[in-house]
């Protein structure tokens, strides 16, 4: 049980993940009538309801990024926030049930278990990737093209995903034991959404609250991947270089716990 499993072991297994992930990629719309539209249809029916309640009603504002003259539609500034987050609510959400609803697996010594977080991981980004084309779709045709400094945008992603992979192997394992987790995740998952800036600017919110938030490392990355996509500007590096070393920690930590309580998963999965 070494640190440097947690990249070594999904990088042996990358085959594997890939089939398991097509796989479940493949069963999530097997059946249904729109197939894999579903990949556009959910997170744009998502984007409708949060800019009709937000964007109509509550008449909410957020910078599109320093520089870029806050141009951008409501829509399109709240959807890269709902693009990036949801790499992270998918995730977490189906770690808990992981292990459970694979107990097959528990039971063949050779099946690498640690991969299982992985593949639900690689099954948030292939949704996200989708809602990103949505997403440069829409912004060349309300805003125009993007400038050169969105190509900073794929580098946001990277401690979101360590960030979401460091929870799911925690929560797959702790969930195998404490059955409660399923239920608890969604509220946090809820609480770290809306006390992000994703709905909001960090200006909007009292002082008081102010560290709340941005203690919170979607805001970081909210609001760099704003900043690239619509101002062309780079990230604010040392927030975001704070980011990869939570992740990185978060990862490790997720992945040696998983690592620790696994032999009990026979007993009790």
């Amino acid at each position: 049980m070494r640190p440097l499993d947690a990249f070594l072991v999904p990088w042996r297994h990358r085959r594997l993940i890939a089939r398991l992930a097509r796989r479940e990629i493949a069963a999530r719309y097997r059946g249904s009538m729109l197939g894999p539209l579903w990949a556009l249809a959910a997170p744009l029916a998502t984007l409708a309801i949060y800019s009709f309640a937000f964007g109509t009603v509550m008449r909410s504002r957020i910078p599109s990024g320093e520089g870029a003259g806050d141009g951008a539609p409501f829509a399109l500034v709240l959807f890269v926030g709902l693009v990036l987050f949801q790499v992270f609510a998918e995730t977490v959400s189906a770690a808990p049930s992981l292990v459970r609803n694979n107990a097959t697996y528990v039971k063949q010594i050779v099946f690498p278990l640690e991969i299982l977080p992985v593949v639900s991981l690689v099954a948030a980004l292939f949704n996200a990737a989708v809602g990103t084309v949505v997403l440069l779709a829409f912004s060349m045709v309300f805003v125009g093209l993007p400038p050169l400094g969105a190509l900073w945008l794929p580098l946001v992603f990277v401690p979101a995903a360590m960030f979401a992979l460091g929870a799911a192997w925690f929560l797959a394992g702790a969930g195998v034991f404490v059955r409660d987790l399923a239920q608890t995740v969604g509220i946090v998952c809820t609480a770290l959404l809306f006390t992000s800036t994703t709905f909001f600017a960090l200006d909007a919110v009292p002082d008081r609250m102010k560290p709340l938030v941005a203690l919170n490392p979607t805001t970081t990355l909210v609001d760099a991947a704003r900043s690239a996509l619509f101002a062309g500007t780079a990230p604010a590096w040392g927030p975001l270089l704070l980011c990869v070393a939570a992740a990185l920690v978060a990862m490790l930590a997720g992945y040696l716990f998983f690592s620790r309580v696994r032999p009990g998963f026979a007993d009790v999965a």
